[in-house]
């Protein structure tokens, strides 16, 4: 198994993914995507899961795009290969749990919006961060945001670039499913887990598909206007300025 990502699997149809890079704090390194796609082609190839837990280190469940990933935009070398997760989370044949004990920013809060239950931790902080580093959102946050907290604190949240904690969140009317004390989010994503691999597999797959369509439909759409905004806002000189001012190395 990788060094990056830790997976599990048990009899009942429950499976655990977790990213484990806690030297790179779960950023989205190459090697760091990679492993994160083996690990999901892994599980759909043995064909035995009805239900994915997909959680990170304590204190942080995902943290984003890498800085030189940023960096090669402004210079337009590449294109966001991060995009990648989400879809492959939604085409999922079993539904997925996003266990997020702790900070999700920028495309780490992407992850979770992508997966089908979500529970978040009080102490943690949710953020997208993008405008704050001078370009604008990605990663279908631009609609897909929207589906987990609601539309205007979607926009509040990408406008300001705000962390909010997830005690903040939890009386905002938002569409996460539970907002518990980081110490009780596995065990709440295990009891969920645990109620859906009761159920047939087959049945399980086909729910998922139907309900995965409108994020797929939305994240399509999304993709062809943040890939044009992006290539505005990455060009602007002050954009790699501040990113190599205040993005973490």
């Amino acid at each position: 198994m990788s060094d990056r990502m830790k997976l599990t699997s048990e009899p009942s149809g429950i499976s655990c993914l977790k990213m484990d890079d806690a030297k790179a704090r779960n950023v989205f390194s190459a090697q760091f995507i990679t492993e994160f796609l083996d690990a999901l082609d892994e599980l759909e190839r043995e064909r035995r899961t009805k239900v994915l837990i997909l959680c990170g280190l304590q204190d942080v469940f995902c943290g984003g795009a890498e800085k030189q990933a940023l960096l090669d935009l402004c210079e337009g070398k590449a294109a966001v290969r991060d995009l990648v997760i989400c879809e492959r989370l939604l085409e999922l044949p079993f539904p997925v749990i996003a266990a997020m004990e702790g900070h999700a920013i920028g495309g780490g809060l992407a992850v979770g919006f992508c997966c089908d239950i979500v529970i978040a931790a009080r102490e943690s902080r949710y953020g997208a961060v993008f405008m704050s580093l001078g370009f604008t959102p990605g990663m279908g946050c631009t609609v897909l945001l929207a589906e987990l907290v609601g539309p205007f604190l979607a926009n509040e949240m990408m406008f300001t670039g705000k962390r909010f904690r997830g005690s903040e969140l939890e009386g905002r009317g938002t569409h996460l499913n539970y907002v518990l004390p980081r110490t009780e989010v596995l065990a709440k994503a295990r009891d969920i887990a645990e109620q859906i691999a009761e159920k047939d597999g087959r049945s399980i797959s086909l729910l998922k598909h139907a309900l995965s369509l409108k994020k797929k439909k939305l994240l399509i759409d999304a993709r062809h206007q943040e890939d044009l905004m992006h290539r505005i806002s990455f060009s602007f000189p002050e954009t790699r300025r501040t990113i190599q001012e205040l993005y973490p190395e």
